[in-house]
């Protein structure tokens, strides 16, 4: 070769090598990017036909679940698009992150008891908010009643190792994650929400004695601890599938009757399909109350999370005392909770409870005491806000119902809950929207009091949900002209989906009543929302393929009856919807006279007679409408 040719062949302009690099970097990204390996969760009709499909394509099998037909795998994307094209009847959902429902500190500056703060001896007063401390004094504590919270752990506090007797309390651990032990909580949050529904220390009032009753809501349940979020506070489905299932499977063993998850993920789908939820479905179906936090993503409308929009679990808001634990007026739904409908339509949450600068106990050693020792006291008690303090809160309350009455289901304890809360109203108005405040405060003195049965989840089949056979749309629907969300039925209960600050109870007159959810109903195959730009990012459901065939119900023999409303019984006349004309001006029924008079709001004591139809019932044939507007007979 000669000096010049030489020259010809390795001499380039400098300004090629910048695009040389960029492309053989390019080159080497897309050749790994091929190779890396994600985690999936993974479903279909079969496990060994799921292992098969993953095994065949070279994917990696991590778990295969007991509560569900799915597993856990790891695959790159190479072949995820293999098991995809040969088996387009497989769901495949991304091992996503889930975040714990709490936010640090408070929520403005707070001066209450400072030369107290330091003491052991404490009011955490929220208790008292809802009712709970009146029924310590008579004994009721949750005595005999396990909860199982999944979570990040539990660190070791005397107010916890031992009960209101002084006995010590039994406690059993279980860690989902290798290599990290459920008895330690190196990120503190798990601590702090054990703590809000066990702590069993005695109240002090302001003169510093001691009282009869809690400082948790239920302070001598039974506890398992199930870790599934690390030191950082961080989780995925898998994890807390692993969780559920360990729930579940020993749910007989150590008597869990409840299950807190304060934690939230966004949808990837429609509930009937995520596995969290299809896990918690067998988890309530067994016997266990679950309760979900609502999320901390703001209250504008559909910000709910998973498992928060399963419409068969308790989905639990956070509401704030102001600072003024004692004074009803200038509390408030606080800004951070989330607020429904939910996609499929159903109301979320049903609850709130009290989730602002929630005094609960925290390591030192944890990470969120190390980075924001400013909201703590210095000693064990740390200051949380987050519905996910709510959730624990509305979970210790589930307790003390059990306690006096053990047999209580899943389904009875959601319907005397959400028919003995507080609704936030403002004279004759809500103070808050029905999407927001759901059945209203939760208040465990009228709960355990109680005897409403039949009012929660009706018209729903949960056996029908797992094999995968029926699904339902709730009554929430929302306005094409103006955007507003209402609920079918019923006048005056429009929302314009904006979060705005309020006072729950300016005038302090509270009287529970009643409650309004209406039955579910088999899921439609039409547009719930007018507004095609209800989701303005269009990423409800980012992988593209979640149903590879295009088929949201691929199984023609999905309602084997071709019935949609099977039962004739529905409505007087059988006809739900007569004509071609779904909803031709948005109004499903705009002939006022459904409602007699439609006075819907005619005086503060909100059908005082409680004939709310024409009939003088308080039901529509098999349609029951919890009552937080309709008082029971």
């Amino acid at each position: 070769m000669t000096s010049k040719s030489f020259k010809n062949i390795t001499i380039l302009k400098p300004a090629l090598f910048p695009l040389l690099l960029m492309l053989v970097v390019a080159l080497f990204t897309q050749g790994s990017e091929s190779q890396r390996k994600a985690s999936y969760i993974v479903q279909g009709a079969s496990k060994p036909t799921l292992v098969s499909a993953i095994e065949s394509v070279g994917g990696e099998v991590v778990h295969k679940y007991t509560v569900i037909q799915a597993i856990s795998a790891l695959l790159t994307s190479k072949q995820v698009a293999m098991v995809q094209s040969k088996h387009p009847m497989i769901r495949m959902f991304s091992d996503e992150a889930v975040t714990l429902s709490a936010k640090k500190g408070k929520q403005k500056h707070h001066d209450i008891e400072q030369d107290r703060e330091l003491a052991a001896e404490r009011d955490t007063y929220f208790p008292t908010q809802v009712g709970a401390s009146q029924l310590h004094t008579q004994g009721i504590t949750g005595k005999g009643v396990g909860v199982a919270i999944i979570d990040s752990g539990l660190a070791k506090f005397k107010e916890i190792k031992k009960d209101t007797y002084g006995e010590k309390r039994k406690v059993h651990y279980h860690s989902v994650i290798k290599g990290s032990e459920a008895k330690k909580d190196k990120y503190g949050h798990g601590s702090h929400i054990t703590s809000l529904i066990a702590n069993s220390s005695s109240t002090y009032n302001s003169n510093g004695e001691e009282v009869a009753s809690f400082n948790g809501v239920a302070p001598d349940v039974e506890l398992t601890v199930v870790k599934a979020f690390d030191k950082n506070g961080h989780s995925t489905y898998s994890r807390v599938l692993k969780a559920i299932e360990y729930v579940v499977n020993h749910r007989e063993q150590f008597n869990i009757k409840v299950l807190n998850l304060s934690f939230s993920a966004k949808p990837q789908s429609f509930y009937w399909q995520d596995p969290i939820n299809q896990a918690l479905m067998v988890a309530w179906q067994e016997g266990i109350t679950v309760f979900a936090s609502a999320g901390n993503t703001g209250s504008d409308a559909m910000s709910i999370g998973v498992p928060g929009n399963n419409p068969y679990v308790i989905t639990i808001g956070a509401t704030s005392d102001n600072y003024t634990p004692y004074n009803l007026n200038d509390d408030f739904i606080a800004s951070f909770s989330s607020a429904g409908p939910t996609v499929e339509g159903f109301l979320k949450p049903e609850l709130v409870a009290p989730g602002g600068h929630m005094q609960g106990l925290m390591a030192k050693s944890s990470k969120i005491y190390k980075d924001y020792p400013q909201y703590a006291d210095g000693g064990r008690y740390f200051l949380l806000s987050g519905t996910s303090q709510s959730t624990a809160v509305a979970s210790g309350v589930a307790a003390l119902m059990l306690q006096q009455q053990p047999n209580l289901s899943p389904d009875d304890i959601k319907c005397r809950l959400i028919s003995s809360a507080l609704r936030g109203t403002n004279n004759e108005e809500l103070s808050y929207s029905i999407f927001q405040q759901g059945a209203g405060m939760i208040n465990a003195t009228w709960a355990v009091e109680s005897d409403n049965v039949d009012c929660a989840n009706q018209g729903m089949d949960i056996a029908n949900e797992l094999n995968d056979s029926q699904h339902y749309a709730g009554s929430a629907r929302r306005y094409a002209d103006n955007g507003n969300f209402y609920v079918l039925g019923f006048e005056g209960l429009e929302w314009d989906g904006v979060y705005n600050e309020a006072h729950l109870w300016p005038d302090a007159h509270l009287w529970p009543d009643a409650h309004l959810w209406p039955d579910a109903h088999l899921w439609p195959d039409a547009h719930l929302w007018p507004d095609a730009h209800l989701w303005p990012d269009a990423h409800l459901w980012p992988d593209a393929h979640l149903w590879p065939d295009a088929h949201l119900w691929p199984d023609a023999h999905l309602w084997p009856d071709a019935h949609l409303w099977p039962d004739a019984h529905l409505w007087p006349d059988a006809h739900l919807w007569p004509d071609a004309h779904l909803w031709p001006d948005a109004h499903l029924w705009p002939d006022s006279k459904l409602w007699g008079d439609a006075k819907i709001w005619e005086d503060a004591h909100l059908w005082p007679d409680a004939n709310l139809f024409t009939d003088g019932s308080t039901k529509m044939n098999s349609v029951s409408f919890i009552n937080n507007w309709v008082e029971q007979q």
